[in-house]
């Protein structure tokens, strides 16, 4: 299994939001309008450039029927195909990641 390295918990937050969100199959546009947010800030969030408010996190993770303290919390079951789906993708960030 690998593990992935995270620069900050701003990076952090925003990839298990970008993994929650493929996982449910939404795009930013569904994510915001399911969280009452703008998609523009979904993006700014997914890219390392915000940071959202207890508030705004617990909308996010409602939208993803997720917990929100699973949005803060590592997982070590990152499925391998998915990571490599986010890194070929244009949009996301290079994963670095460890064996």
């Amino acid at each position: 299994m690998k593990k992935i390295e995270f620069n900050n918990l701003q990076d952090f937050l925003a990839f298990n939001i970008k993994y929650y969100r493929y996982i449910n199959n939404l795009s930013q546009e569904q994510l915001a309008e399911l969280s009452h947010l703008s998609p523009e800030y979904i993006s700014r969030i997914e890219r390392g450039l915000n940071s959202p408010t207890v508030e705004k996190l617990d909308a996010i993770a409602k939208a993803l029927k997720t917990e929100t303290y699973l949005l803060l919390k590592y997982n070590n079951d990152i499925d391998e195909n998915i990571l490599t789906k986010l890194n070929s993708t244009r949009q996301y960030n290079q994963y670095n990641t460890k064996e």
